[in-house]
């Protein structure tokens, strides 16, 4: 289903009650007509000129009164013709609304509407690319309600993208420089927005955009040239971030070693599970003197010491025998979670 602004909403929206009128009010006509002829010129009550209209124009074909005229008769003819033509105007009609798929992006766009209308404080995230999809799958585990935006992939495409339900997730698709698909993301409403969009002309007009229908919300934005950095901030945006310039320094980093005082951290997404590796100091923590199998590391935490880094030396994959000592550094790997709660036991 591709982007389909308020304005052509409306009119389809609008097509559709007119004609869904039109043929209620012909079928009535039809109705009305046949049930005051057979009443006040045919002889028949009205119940009966009733009941004898709705079998005519159905043509189910209970058989005529005896006492029909021979004008009655021609009338009977000209009113099942008529009832025809009435309900294969109106078969058709619904026929072609489904062929077409106007009706379904009504009803569809009419869901997402309701579901957008009853959040608030939500986070919009514009564009479901690489970048896209890794913010969608951190916000929904940190348990955020998203509205995400895309203009070039159906909500089946991103669907596959999320791993993780914990959040609540809205899809609408469209051109996020359009106002309109911002106020069906609910704009006036969301806490922040996150253009991850990999143009910054684009990224600053989504932002121009989004700061004219809510100057309270809080944008983060992708950055590819830092040469536009001026232009970001007037723009309005609160917080530009230079995602490869980030991505360089953090690899040069991880080679060259710079950040031996602190601990490296790098974080993994698989499917649903969010894994962290650690460099830990053991300077001053609980853990030093400590052997690695007392430490029971898999059975309490399901963390891993993968390597030691002792002076000049690396020991990968080391013994359940070793120990550790003041002056060595563990690069600690597991789930969040785990690694969270050895945090608390052995460094907090």
């Amino acid at each position: 289903m591709k982007e389909m602004p308020n304005s052509s909403l409306k009119l389809i929206e609008e097509t559709i009650i007119k004609r869904v009128k039109k043929s209620i009010l012909l079928i009535a006509l039809v109705f009305l007509t046949g049930t005051l002829y057979y009443w006040l010129f045919e002889g028949l009550s009205f119940i009966e000129s009733l009941f004898f209209t709705g079998i005519t124009i159905s043509t189910v074909g209970y058989g005529m009164p005896e006492t029909l005229s021979n004008f009655g008769k021609i009338f009977t003819l000209i009113l099942i013709l008529a009832g025809l033509s009435v309900v294969l105007y109106s078969v058709s009609y619904i026929t072609a609304l489904l062929i077409e798929g106007d009706l379904i992006k009504l009803m569809k766009l009419r869901r997402i509407e309701r579901r957008v209308s009853k959040v608030r404080e939500h986070v919009i995230v514009v564009g479901v690319g690489n970048i896209g999809t890794q913010v969608v799958n951190q916000l929904l585990r940190a348990k955020e309600t998203i509205v995400a935006i895309d203009n070039k992939l159906t909500e089946e495409e991103v669907q596959k993208k999320i791993f993780s339900n914990e959040g609540q997730f809205i899809y609408v698709e469209g051109d996020a420089t359009n106002e309109e698909v911002l106020l069906r993301a609910g704009i006036k409403h969301a806490r922040a927005l996150i253009t991850t969009l990999p143009n910054d002309a684009m990224n600053i007009f989504v932002t121009l955009t989004a700061k004219n229908l809510n100057s309270n919300v809080y944008v983060v934005s992708n950055i590819t040239d830092l040469n536009n950095l001026t232009k970001f901030i007037y723009a309005g945006v609160d917080h530009p971030i230079a995602t490869a310039e980030i991505a360089g320094i953090k690899m040069v980093e991880t080679v060259s070693s710079k950040r031996k005082k602190e601990a490296v951290l790098d974080v993994l997404n698989i499917k649903d599970k969010t894994f962290r590796v650690e460099i830990i100091d053991v300077k001053g923590t609980r853990l030093s003197g400590k052997k690695i199998e007392g430490l029971m590391l898999k059975e309490k935490y399901n963390v891993y010491i993968v390597a030691i880094l002792r002076n000049e030396d690396f020991i990968l994959g080391p013994s359940k025998n070793d120990v550790l000592t003041d002056d060595c550094r563990i690069v600690l790997f597991g789930e969040i979670s785990g690694i969270n709660t050895f945090r608390k036991d052995y460094l907090d």
